[in-house]
């Protein structure tokens, strides 16, 4: 899955993301084209929808689904058509079909399953949608929403419960993408989880794509697809690699994620599974062309099961994708970078390592915070640079994606060794000015010499001028965007060098 719906990337790098998928006999790609933050295909039959500044003309899909076909590969679009639909509902034209939940809560707000006017917008968009993307399958997504606030949808809560609201709902899409001779996904966290009441009110013929981003046992994956199958309904099972969970590279925790997929969806002579899609979530999390193995792993999984994957996955991507030998070095990097991977600080369980990924301190209140953490910890991340430093001569193909590999490992590093630094100086003794004055310089000096080749290695896949590279985007938190939370701390950390006694201050102060 690529996710344009947050940001769009360019077609040359979603050419070989769909080649990636024909050389790894993957053969769907799933092409999510809406979110929150605009859509990224420029519809003409709806006008004054929040549209991203770097959208696809109709007709530049258009060859990108002909050449996805060309190679083997299904190309299905996704159009948010319930939650997840500030794209619609962020115009001041649709501005009064938004809903939310009773509760006013601002996340995950959706469209007004009850306004007339929403069915009418999504015939239009499902219509030239399926115009441009000859894929029999259009995802309807149906997500993540709450809703109900609104004085339609109160009105209607009177009558009929939130569960016939939302089957009516979907099975009225469902009977536009019928019309349309396509075959109606959504997803399957509400519709099977949250509210499971909905399921067997659900048209048969509607197919649940079940994801669940953190279980790792086949039993209790298994279980909710044959409650799905018990419904009459079909099924594609959704792990993930890059979530929200994770910063730029997937942890162990996560492959056995895609195991307990792989393992419970790989059903060739039941046709009530349809396979397993891999799905990636907001691409200014990670950097580009760093997570191909991660790509080429779930590729195993999925067409040779879970022992496969783990006896051999990353082997076969090294020698296939950089054309080199594997040898003991590239199995301890591959063992170690996802063994090292940083958890985002969210109450679930770190690492071996015991790092969770925080946001690079770029203000002086997470400075401070760094500076009351105490003794510096030992750094994975210096080991694996040393590796891959020793393994660079021997690729042979696709250096550009190993020199992103090494990047990525490189930003990580970088995020811990700021905050290690500076703990280390103020553990041994008090620091003096002179020490402060070299101290910031450096760091400032190897956060401008990063957040240089971060930049460059977004303007090779991703548009210069894309908002996800400089700002803050609608609905995405700062610790979703790489590049811009690094380009703030390479702001601060320049603003003190230039005035190095006030660092000395702030770390004095955090010291006394």
């Amino acid at each position: 899955m690529v996710d344009a719906g947050r940001v769009p990337e360019s077609l040359d790098y979603y050419r070989r993301v769909i080649e990636f998928c024909a050389e790894w006999d993957l053969n769907t790609l799933h092409f999510r084209l809406t979110d929150d933050q605009g859509s990224a295909l420029r519809f003409t039959s709806v006008p004054d929808l929040v549209t991203h500044r770097n959208a696809f003309t109709p007709e530049q899909l258009r060859g990108l689904a002909d050449y996805s076909k060309h190679h083997g590969v299904d190309l299905i679009p996704e159009i948010e058509s319930f939650g997840h639909t500030g794209y619609i509902t962020r115009s001041p034209a649709y501005a009064h079909i938004l809903d939310s939940s009773p509760q006013n809560a601002s996340e995950f707000t959706g469209v007004c399953p009850v306004d007339p006017e929403t069915l009418h917008i999504f015939e239009k968009l499902y219509r030239e949608t399926t115009a441009i993307f000859p894929s029999v399958y259009l995802h309807g997504g149906c997500d993540e929403v709450n809703w109900g606030g609104s004085a339609l949808s109160r009105k209607a809560l009177e009558t009929r419960t939130r569960a016939q609201i939302w089957a009516e709902y979907l099975n009225s899409l469902h009977r536009i993408a019928q019309s349309l001779g396509k075959e109606f996904i959504v997803w399957g966290d509400v519709v099977v989880h949250k509210e499971p009441t909905i399921l067997p009110q659900l048209n048969k013929n509607i197919i649940v794509m079940d994801w669940n981003y953190s279980e790792t046992s086949p039993g209790k994956i298994e279980e909710t697809y044959l409650k799905i199958r018990a419904n009459g309904s079909r099924a594609i099972g959704a792990p993930a690699l890059i979530r929200y969970l994770w910063g730029p590279r997937a942890g162990t925790q996560q492959l056995r994620n895609i195991d307990a997929f792989a393992d419970s969806y790989r059903r060739p002579d039941d046709p009530a599974s349809l396979g397993v899609v891999l799905t990636n979530w907001i691409p200014s999390r990670y950097i580009q062309n760093s997570i191909w193995d991660g790509f080429a792993y779930a590729a195993v999984a999925f067409g040779q099961g879970s022992a496969a994957a783990q006896a051999s996955a990353f082997r076969r991507f090294v020698e296939r994708h950089y054309r080199s030998g594997w040898n003991e070095t590239w199995d301890e990097a591959f063992r170690l970078i996802y063994d090292a991977a940083p958890c985002v600080e969210d109450g679930e369980s770190a690492s071996w390592t015991g790092f969770r990924l925080r946001i690079p301190w770029s203000d002086d209140e997470q400075l401070a915070a760094v500076l009351k953490n105490g003794s510096p910890r030992p750094n994975p991340l210096t080991r694996i640079r040393s590796l891959l430093v020793l393994l660079e001569l021997s690729v042979l193909r696709n250096l550009s994606d190993f020199h992103a590999f090494q990047l990525c490992v490189q930003y990580l590093e970088a995020l811990y060794w700021r905050e290690a630094v500076i703990l280390e100086h103020i553990t041994r003794q008090p620091i003096d000015r002179e020490t402060a004055t070299m101290l910031i310089q450096s760091i400032a000096d190897r956060d401008q010499s990063l957040l240089d080749a971060l930049s460059r290695d977004w303007d090779t896949g991703r548009p210069a001028d894309s908002p996800a590279k400089s700002q803050s985007v609608f609905g995405l938190e700062p610790k979703d965007q790489l590049l811009f939370q690094w380009t703030r701390a390479a702001a601060y950390s320049a603003s003190l060098a230039k005035n190095p006694e006030r660092f000395h201050q702030l770390v004095g102060t955090a010291t006394t």
